[in-house]
Formats: structure tokens, C-alpha cells, sequence
């Protein structure tokens, strides 16, 4: 597949942020002129067994009014 001939930049941009999204891995592709679908990025990481827990929400802050 063509991605693979982009996999090393791929996998530099996850290496930079470890909770990077396929959307900014898209983005930080299309910077180096590279076109490539959210569903590719998809498979490009499941053909490798790459998987990635986001981390959880942050609490929300007591000090702010809620009401």
C-alpha cells in the first residue's frame, strides 16, 4: 500500500505525542504533502496491531459555578 512507503513518518509523529489523534496524524502528514484517508490511517495501524487508549477526561474543576 502507499502508505507504507510513509510508515517511518507515521510512526515519528506518534512517537512525538503519544496521545495523538488520526485526525493531527492526518494533518502532520498533509504538511509533508502526503494525502491519506482517516480510514487508511486506521487500517495502517490495525495491519500492525497498534492499539491506543486516549487518555480519560480530566476531572472538571470545583472551583468554577456550575448553576
Amino acid at each position: 500500500a502507499q502508505i507504507e512507503a510513509h510508515a517511518a513518518l507515521i510512526l515519528r509523529l506518534v512517537d512525538q505525542k503519544s496521545d495523538i489523534t488520526l485526525r493531527e496524524i492526518r494533518a502532520g502528514l498533509a504538511k509533508a504533502g502526503v494525502s491519506a484517508g482517516i480510514g487508511t490511517l486506521w487500517r495502517f495501524f490495525d495491519w500492525r496491531r497498534v492499539t491506543h487508549k486516549k487518555r480519560p477526561p480530566m476531572r472538571r474543576s470545583r472551583t468554577a459555578r456550575t448553576s
